[in-house]
């Protein structure tokens, strides 16, 4: 299995042919972070975060937003990530990044950064009422059987919402989360694993969007019986700067569908810390096979 930490540290190096401002990540997408067959969309986004940043630089300002196209299936093998810079203005610098599997574009994505400046501008995001604390849940338990592989990365403690394939009327689920410093066996306890510590930078702001798209849609809890899905389109809007976070520290997820239809669904999460500061937005397109 692989940590996370090994993604981030994945080596790096120009492309030959624009060697100025055009980088290229090299590293090996295992089974255990599949969700399915392919490989769950958070990490993709986290290796493509990461590529873009060694783009723009280490001290370019803040990922502000990231938008993510899935365009084909990531399997276990090599992959590579290629990012370069788009522009870069006194403010905003726009970063993209192809991941290719097995020869072929399998996602696209494209980040944007930007520099904080003054304005009169403001509205929060206010922290949701009646969220149970962290210490009155338990962690999910790891399911081999039943749950995603990727899901084994991380530590969950589910607040509200019904589960996914239970027959239940869908409802905004509210879920606690953040990453483990080692994936979960099959017989471990799923208390045991102690949180990450990630020191780079990057790796931090990586760990952040992959957080991003890790709850399943609300409205998965119709369906009587698991049934494949997948992501299609993404955007996450950073509000804070993704690495400046703690990945010890508990991240609160409310996921909302707001439509689904024909097969398509729309999504809203929103993320918040332990303390209540707002973290990001992510908003997605998925399709569900059932």
């Amino acid at each position: 299995m692989t940590p996370f930490a090994d993604f981030a540290a994945a080596p790096i190096t120009p492309l030959p042919d624009d060697p100025q401002a055009g980088v290229e990540l090299f590293t090996t997408m295992s089974a255990d972070w599949l969700q399915g067959r392919v490989a769950f969309g958070g990490i993709q986004g986290a290796i493509a975060a990461r590529a873009m940043r060694a783009a723009v630089g280490t001290d370019a300002p803040a990922l502000r937003a990231l938008q993510f196209t899935f365009i084909g299936a990531i399997e276990p093998g090599e992959l590579r990530a290629q990012a370069s810079v788009l522009r870069r203005g006194r403010g905003i610098t726009h970063a993209q990044c192809r991941l290719v599997s097995a020869g072929r574009t399998a996602a696209l994505a494209v980040g944007l950064y930007g520099a904080s400046r003054r304005s009169e501008a403001r509205q929060p995001m206010p922290f949701p009422e009646g969220v149970k604390p962290i210490d009155a849940l338990h962690d999910a338990p790891w399911l081999p059987a039943r749950m995603p592989g990727f899901l084994r990365h991380y530590q969950m403690r589910w607040a509200t919402g019904a589960l996914p394939f239970t027959g239940r009327p869908p409802r905004p689920s509210q879920l606690w989360a953040r990453l483990r410093a080692q994936p979960l066996t099959d017989d471990a306890n799923p208390d045991a694993a102690a949180p990450v510590q990630l020191d780079d930078a990057a790796a931090r702001e990586a760990n952040l969007v992959a957080l991003g798209d890790l709850p399943a849609s609300p409205v998965l809890s119709m369906l009587t019986k698991p049934a494949p899905g997948a992501s299609l389109t993404w955007l996450l809007e950073c509000l804070i700067d993704p690495r400046d976070w703690d990945p010890a520290q508990w991240l609160l997820i409310e996921t909302t569908t707001r439509h689904a239809e024909a097969g398509f669904t729309s999504q809203t999460a929103r993320l918040w810390d332990a303390d209540g500061r707002p973290v990001a937005v992510s908003h997605q397109t998925t399709a569900v096979f059932d």
